[in-house]
């Protein structure tokens, strides 16, 4: 009887380890990651241009003639310059700023009191902590915030190139020793990349229409809670799917695991 139970019993998987050569990886992460990081270090000028662009095309009816137009700036002399829009900038009013800091002050003191989904409760006392600040900024020193909607603009063209660089080296070393299939690599590998590209855009417009046109009051929590950080929500979850596919697919073959 216990012979027949131990039969059924799995081995824990922290005594075994999957197989793997590092000369296969090395080889696959040159194939693979290095290329895709290689097109944003040699391709960043036509990459920045065309989402300004694409930026401007969408922006320059929302504001009057000229004001939403795209500039240059130097990066690396010997590769080209990055593009970024400029466009002026909306600051707060003092009543504004006021109905802000009042809105999050109030569910400062009473989202403490919902029970239920507290991961939620966190990020909403996050936002509203870092708003806060932010309005009680503006209603002291309006006249101190040092930043316009361009400098924003400019600083984040240069932040997603760092973020496009690294995304191919951060899936390559979390994928490429996995034992699942080459195209399967690639393409979690080159679809995570294209839609970093398509999520910076789309993020670079939205960003750049509230600072312009609704207040830099927003200025803060945009890059705090919605800025470089969050991209690591799409490279996880582009990892996790990659992942659950494969140990769904070899949870039954054995011999792709080293017993330890």
């Amino acid at each position: 009887m216990v012979k027949e139970l131990k039969s059924n019993i799995l081995y824990h998987r922290s005594y075994r380890k999957l197989q793997g050569r590092l000369k296969s990886f090395l080889l696959q992460f040159l194939l693979f990651a290095v290329p895709l990081s290689a097109i944003t270090i040699f391709f960043y000028p036509q990459i920045t241009h065309t989402i300004c662009q694409i930026t401007e095309n969408i922006l320059a009816p929302i504001f009057l003639e000229g004001e939403v137009k795209i500039a240059e700036i130097e990066y690396i002399n010997a590769i080209g310059n990055i593009s970024f829009i400029q466009l002026p900038s909306n600051f707060p009013t003092f009543a504004f700023s006021m109905i802000n800091a009042i809105v999050c002050l109030a569910i400062l003191i009473l989202i403490p009191y919902v029970e239920n989904s507290k991961p939620a409760v966190i990020l909403v006392i996050i936002i509203s902590s870092i708003q806060f600040i932010s309005a009680l900024f503006f209603l002291i020193f309006p006249l101190l915030f040092p930043y316009q909607a361009v400098d924003y603009s400019r600083l984040y063209m240069i932040q997603q190139i760092s973020i496009w660089f690294f995304v191919p080296i951060l899936m390559g070393l979390a994928v490429l020793p996995l034992p699942s299939s080459l195209e399967s690599k690639f393409f979690t590998l080159a679809i995570t990349y294209i839609y970093s590209l398509i999520f910076g855009t789309v993020r670079y417009v939205v960003f750049l229409f509230i600072l312009g046109r609704i207040s830099l009051l927003y200025m803060a929590v945009l890059f705090f809670l919605l800025g470089p950080l969050i991209d690591f929500v799409y490279i996880v979850g582009a990892y996790s799917i990659h992942v659950t596919r494969l140990a769904n697919k070899i949870k039954g073959d054995f011999s792709l695991w080293k017993w330890q």
